[in-house]
């Protein structure tokens, strides 16, 4: 019987593992995944003598979502005496701008998600004339500054209700900076297919009032380059990015510099240095846009990663030659990078000058740059330098002590490093 179990679940996994490929290789967007099978240790049911104590479950690190992004409770309702106070205070005859006021006093979003839901229904709302010359921004006011409610407090299923109710209404105007509130909030809640969707619907709304703007672009490229470092997945989502790219040209909206950083990070990321630099090369001379310190950041990170310190030198040099200041992580890539291809006296002439900027350096940075010192039989150089960059309140006492220490038990074994 156990054997079966077994069996039925390996095939589970199987499937499971081959579904969650063909959603990465397949040629639409990927669509992020909600769960995950769960795996799970089958033990005897009777303890074998003489045996290891057994568990029912796995001790291993368990692949359940954590519990800090697991889906919390739901909230309790909200008390309908308070819902019905809130109606009782609108005016005997209130219009989309007195609703929107009215809302905007409320603190809780979720009252306000009640509140907007029964007053579109109430006899007392007045509905806007098709023939009267209204403003649209009031018709759309209680819809924005509820999904603004609702987003900020990170109630997603709430806000997409209301904006899927507002998409759904024929009369109802919608804007450009609606249509890129409900794509920013979207692309906070991870719902990428939503947003693609709002997208494809300003560019079939035919309204120029509608159409899709440099900001629309600069939130898709933002939320499909997504918050981490995972170059696997700039990887897949590069073609996405490099087709909104071309509509975004295409459509006669010329690209600023968040757009072309986009660009630049999404194939920096995906260790496409090549076309990372073609687009920095075009910059200037194509799209009329002066490179920035991120722009500089990220291809300078990228080289470090493929081991290119040479061209990250040379584009180092070209932006402190600007007046610009690299972020923090290119900073420790460029030192970390020439300490382990062998260069140690630009690697340390490299980071006094980032210490020197304001950047911080790292444990790991320090750790790698130190640790290649010694594997060229200079401890007491590596020693020397580390008390300098204590002295210096480069590294605090803490790091000190575990960067000699680390030192003494792998290279130097009876250094003195001092009391601190």
């Amino acid at each position: 019987m156990i054997w079966v179990l077994l069996s039925h679940r390996w095939r589970n996994l199987h499937s499971s593992t081959g579904f969650l490929l063909s959603c990465f290789h397949s040629s639409s967007t990927p669509q992020p995944i909600s769960s995950h099978p769960k795996i799970l240790t089958l033990t005897p049911l009777i303890p074998r003598p003489n045996s290891p104590p057994t568990f029912p479950y796995s001790t291993t690190r368990s692949r359940r979502t954590p519990r800090s992004k697991r889906s919390k409770r739901a909230p309790p309702p909200v008390d309908q005496a308070q819902l019905d106070r809130a109606i009782s205070e609108l005016p005997a005859r209130f219009t989309s701008a007195e609703l929107a006021a009215a809302l905007g006093r409320h603190s809780d979003p979720r009252l306000c998600h009640e509140l907007l839901l029964a007053t579109l229904r109430h006899p007392r709302f007045r509905r806007p004339s098709p023939t009267a010359a209204n403003d649209d921004d009031d018709h759309l006011s209680p819809f924005l500054v509820t999904i603004k409610k609702l987003g900020a407090a990170r109630l997603y299923r709430e806000m997409d209700a209301v904006a899927s109710l507002s998409l759904s209404l024929p009369s109802l105007p919608l804007s450009e900076p609606f249509f890129n509130t409900i794509i920013y909030f979207y692309a906070e809640a991870r719902m990428l297919s939503k947003a693609i969707y709002v997208y494809k619907r300003m560019r079939a709304a035919g309204d120029p009032a509608a159409s899709p703007t440099a900001r629309t672009y600069n939130l898709l490229f933002a939320a499909l380059l997504g918050r981490g470092a995972n170059s696997y997945i700039h990887h897949v989502y590069m073609d996405s990015i490099r087709a909104l790219f071309r509509q975004m040209l295409d459509s006669g909206i010329a690209p600023d510099v968040f757009a072309l950083n986009s660009l630049i990070k999404g194939y920096a990321s995906s260790l496409h240095l090549n076309d990372a630099l073609r687009v920095f090369h075009q910059m200037v001379p194509v799209y009329g846009v002066e490179p920035d310190e991120n722009t500089y950041s990220y291809l300078i990170h990228g080289l470090c990663a493929q081991g290119r310190t040479r061209n990250a030198g040379e584009l180092w040099a070209e932006m402190r030659g600007k007046g610009l200041a690299p972020s923090g992580r290119a900073a420790n890539s460029i030192v970390s990078a020439l300490a382990m291809a062998g260069e140690v006296a630009e690697a340390v002439e490299m980071m006094w000058e980032v210490a020197w900027i304001g950047r911080a350096v790292d444990g790991i940075t320090c750790r790698t740059l130190l640790e290649e010192i010694c594997r060229q039989r200079r401890v007491g150089d590596a020693v020397g330098l580390l008390r300098e960059m204590h002295e210096k309140e480069l590294v605090d006492g803490r790091m000190y002590r575990e960067l000699l220490h680390g030192i003494q038990d792998e290279f130097g074994g009876g250094l003195d490093g001092g009391n601190s």
